[in-house]
């Protein structure tokens, strides 16, 4: 079970870093998807959020590609999942962005239950 949840965190965070190198380079085409307004101020404080989100999800790639456990990473990853769930359903809850937006929510909520789990599997098998 720990190497498919491995593969699934491999692929939440390729998609985070991919998706943050999208909101660096075409920050309006994301502000649009989740209908937010788009201006100067909006699209760089996107672009900044992205280099976040590009930062997280290459830290999270190296640290299922190493040998070495690293449970502080996989922590702040999960942190960092949840809190950008909580974020957008706040934006649409305010009305900044668009219900649509809520699926990028579960997908990050989702994704920090399943940072989370691979912990807790992970001390498992450490223990055993």
């Amino acid at each position: 079970m720990k190497k498919v949840i491995r593969v699934i965190l491999l692929l939440i965070s390729l998609t985070t870093l991919l998706s943050g190198l999208i909101q660096i380079i075409v920050p309006a085409f994301v502000l649009n998807f989740v209908g937010a307004p788009i201006d100067t101020a909006s699209k760089q404080l996107f672009a900044t959020i992205g280099m976040f989100m590009f930062l997280f999800g290459g830290m999270m790639v190296h640290v299922l590609y190493n040998e070495n456990e690293n449970r502080v990473a996989v922590i702040w990853s999960g942190f960092q999942k949840l809190g950008a769930s909580a974020a957008v359903f706040v934006g649409i809850y305010k009305g900044v962005f668009v219900p649509l937006a809520a699926g990028v929510a579960v997908f990050d909520l989702l994704s920090g239950i399943l940072f989370f789990y691979y912990l807790k599997i992970a001390k498992e098998h450490a223990v055993s």
